[in-house]
């Protein structure tokens, strides 16, 4: 069967949306290497020490309640970082 000949409405549950959002293809792939398993994503795609050293970067003396929103940190959690790099 070639499974790119199917409407994305044939795939099961989450299936379908994958088939919808990156194709047919990377579908089937991202199937073949979890099937079975309970996969989560976390709310932050980009890792922690990189999100840190962006925040140190971008922080100019004033804008520490900006950074937070940005980033999704909370005001304190951004002057914890800032005074760990500093």
């Amino acid at each position: 069967m070639d499974i790119r000949a199917l409407d994305s409405s044939c795939f099961n549950g989450v299936y379908k949306e994958l088939v919808e959002l990156i194709g047919h293809k990377n579908t089937i792939l991202i199937h073949s290497y979890f099937a079975g398993q309970y996969v989560t994503f976390p709310k932050k795609v980009l890792s922690e020490e990189y999100l840190h050293q962006q925040i140190v970067h971008e922080y100019n003396g004033k804008n520490a309640k900006e950074l937070a929103r940005k980033y999704d940190y909370s005001y304190s959690w951004i002057m914890k970082i800032l005074k760990k790099y500093n």
